[in-house]
């Protein structure tokens, strides 16, 4: 142990701090990283390569200069937006990005940051890009944007807290934001939180402009609650879009069951033969369990577990 220190002591004195400022964990994954990109403008060409050099030869403090003077001096060009953020993400030194993007702060309009978004997607450089994202939360006028990328990531990779935490901060802002109460309604759905639910049920009938597909909230909030009837009638006066959604049907056909002895398929057909253009696999006898002696067993265990 006492060895290793000596040398490292002599090679800090030999080629400076950065030599043995991070692991070799870190040296490898610079190293054998394949994705940093060529820059084909011959203004960025020389300064882009150079800081591909500086940084795979683990000459770190002379690569992070070097992304920046080439941004400084073409800062339009996305292929070294784009290698600078590598850098810092394989690096794991978020904040410091963060800080060069919020102190460089582009305009929301700005095309070169759309284009970087937009490339970030189309290689999957999912990662980067949230933490891109949380850089331009911090840069005035991409705020609400950011907010909302971030948000539905985290609902799609389900972390409900940080999702839950984006979007209150957009309806701090809008409180009757679209977008951002069906997130909030989704995440009570996963939650199981009917009476919040609810709520933003009653935010998006008075909100919702785009889309109107909110009856499913009001369809749940009411069944897990066990106001049937009502939950029925929601379920009735949804859109034929919304009543062909295969998690729609299904608790319409619940809410049947549990209402009704004998219940009647007639008005939810249309919209299962629909599901099963879309490639919906289950059979009608199977969907509709009162169509089969079998399924018999089945509507009884769902009222009885409902009654």
């Amino acid at each position: 142990m006492k060895q290793t220190k000596y040398i490292c002591f002599f090679l800090l004195s030999l080629f400076g701090l950065e030599f043995c400022r991070y692991p070799i964990a870190k040296q490898d994954i610079l190293e054998s990283d394949t994705l940093f990109l060529e820059s084909t403008n011959p203004k960025t060409k020389e300064c882009n390569e150079e800081g591909i050099r500086f940084t795979k030869t683990i000459q770190l403090d002379s690569a992070a200069a070097t992304w920046d003077n080439c941004i400084l001096s073409n800062p339009n060009e996305v292929a070294v937006h784009l290698n600078r953020l590598r850098f810092y993400y394989l690096l794991d030194e978020y904040e410091i990005l963060k800080q060069k993007v919020t102190r460089e702060s582009p305009s929301r309009s700005s095309v070169t940051y759309q284009t970087i978004l937009k490339e970030l997607d189309l290689r999957l450089r999912i990662e980067e890009k949230v933490i891109l994202l949380d850089a331009l939360s911090r840069v005035k006028g991409w705020e609400l944007y950011a907010y909302e990328e971030l948000a539905n990531y985290y609902l799609q990779v389900g972390n409900f807290p940080f999702a839950e935490g984006y979007f209150n901060q957009i309806l701090e802002v809008v409180p009757f934001h679209e977008n951002a109460l069906y997130g909030m309604a989704d995440i009570q759905v996963h939650k199981g939180n009917w009476y919040s639910l609810l709520n933003y049920a009653k935010s998006l009938e008075v909100s919702a402009k785009k889309n109107k597909d909110y009856h499913f909230y009001f369809l749940k909030g009411n069944y897990e609650l066990g106001r049937y009837e009502l939950a029925l009638k929601w379920a009735e006066s949804a859109s034929p879009n919304e009543k062909s959604e295969i998690h729609f049907l299904e608790l319409w056909r619940d809410t049947l069951l549990v209402l009704k002895d004998n219940p009647k398929w007639d008005s939810l057909l249309p919209y299962y033969r629909k599901a099963k253009e879309k490639g919906y696999s289950v059979p009608e006898s199977v969907f509709f369990p009162t169509l089969s002696k079998e399924g018999k067993d089945v509507r009884k265990a769902v009222r009885t577990g409902r009654s």
